[in-house]
């Protein structure tokens, strides 16, 4: 089946060559939200995985994974070549299970107490580890017996004992989707910052070089990809540099793959938009795919409001009634808070036409009767963490602080949080 994928793709690309475009799926399946799952789809999830894990499967993306490690973290190829990893992963599930789908898991929703979250009880991912190994007992992998790099048992110790120390809040997210203005710099704030701190939350195999054995890895990854295409519409859907895998990223550059993992040619291009070139899914609270393919230099692909969603501003968040107050009360706050304008320039831009400032005003009674929730700082990346991805320690920092500085900013102000 890898063969006849390498076979499409490469033929979607030739197409493309001869002018023909990008092909556009025929069907799209959509990625939901983890915390929208009934326990029966978790069951259904869990029997697919059982299969893939039974066939060696796990194994090879686990492998491919650690071979691929150093090529495909710390440069913008970081993107896509997890986009398309994940999408050859659920392609895998999908031939098991034709409505298998990788839902997301939106850590933001969970960042103040991870390890109360939903997605980590007995019935979905399952908890903490036990015993000195911090073997998983429970949950839709407890446990199993891992075969990469070597036979253990699937490792999960969270990074706090049994808690675990807080993520990165929605509004943090936010302020980046909306003013990072090069994929560049929001990749470093998103693969130094979410990125970093769901893995090492986790720990366990979640933390090292092979994490794909757990699944978290997938739903993490596939929320990464859904932030990145609400990026994407923000901004410039092609938009694609800073470091690629040999020197300035390229459009051209052909996505990291091995032996046992083949992408055929695929470049960082053909995966730039979804609804095209096999990436045949969609977000459940993203904008749907374009009707057409974006023109490389075209303006014309950035976004346009999506009915489904409660305003024309995305968020860090895919809780939309939650959204909806973020940007109600953020454009509260800018009223005395000039430093918040730059930080959110999407919500600044706003005006009374939306209908916004209306809703300011009725929101605002909610707001001094409510007990304010001060937004927690995020834990920095550990030091093995920094040096197994050979990052730059300062640059990692950098990221943290900048993170904390806008949570003291919008603590400072008349903001109080909805999540």
């Amino acid at each position: 089946m890898r063969i006849l994928s390498s076979v499409v793709l490469a033929a979607a690309v030739a197409s493309a060559v001869l002018g023909q475009g990008p092909q556009k799926c025929s069907s799209l399946h959509t990625r939901r939200s983890a915390h929208s799952l009934s326990t029966d789809e978790w069951r259904k999830i869990g029997r697919v995985l059982a299969q893939m894990h039974d066939s060696g499967e796990l194994d090879r993306f686990a492998g491919a994974h650690q071979a691929l490690f150093e090529s495909v973290h710390g440069s913008t190829t970081f993107f896509p070549f997890h986009r398309k990893f994940v999408q050859e992963f659920e392609d895998v599930g999908r031939r098991i299970d034709g409505t298998f789908f990788v839902p997301y898991w939106d850590s933001t929703r969970d960042y103040r107490d991870p390890a109360r979250s939903p997605i980590l009880r007995n019935t979905t991912l399952g908890g903490n580890g036990q015993g000195p190994d911090g073997c998983l007992q429970d949950g839709i992998q407890g446990g199993w017996t891992m075969g990469f790099p070597g036979d253990h048992c699937l490792r999960r110790q969270f990074d706090d004992g049994s808690a675990i120390e807080p993520w990165v809040p929605a509004e943090v997210i936010s302020s980046y989707i909306q003013s990072d203005d090069a994929i560049a710099q929001f990749r470093e704030h998103i693969e130094y910052g979410i990125h970093g701190a769901v893995h090492l939350g986790l720990g366990g195999d979640a933390a090292t070089r092979f994490a794909p054995n757990d699944f978290f890895f997938f739903m993490h990854h596939a929320n990464i990809d859904r932030l990145w295409w609400l990026w994407q519409n923000t901004h410039r859907m092609m938009d694609y540099n800073g470091p690629g895998t040999n020197g300035e990223a390229s459009l051209d550059d052909v996505i990291p793959h091995t032996d046992n993992m083949d992408f055929g040619d695929a470049r960082a291009g053909s995966v730039m938009v979804l609804g095209f070139n096999r990436m045949c899914f969609a977000y459940d609270s993203a904008p749907a795919p374009p009707a057409q393919y974006p023109g490389a230099n075209s303006d014309d692909h950035r976004m346009i409001h999506d009915a489904r969603l409660p305003a024309p501003v995305f968020s860090g968040s895919s809780d939309t009634a939650g959204l909806g107050l973020e940007i109600m009360r953020i454009r509260r706050a800018l009223a005395g808070s000039a430093a918040l304008k730059d930080d959110f320039p999407g919500v600044a831009a706003l005006g009374a036409a939306r209908g916004i400032d209306a809703d300011v005003d009725a929101d605002a009674c909610t707001c001094q009767e409510r007990r304010a929730k001060r937004l927690v700082y995020p834990a920095p990346m550990s030091e093995m963490w920094i040096r197994m991805h050979g990052f730059d320690r300062a640059r990692v920092d950098g990221v943290h602080r900048e993170a904390c500085a806008l949570i003291d900013r919008l603590n400072n102000s008349t903001y109080v949080s909805p999540y």
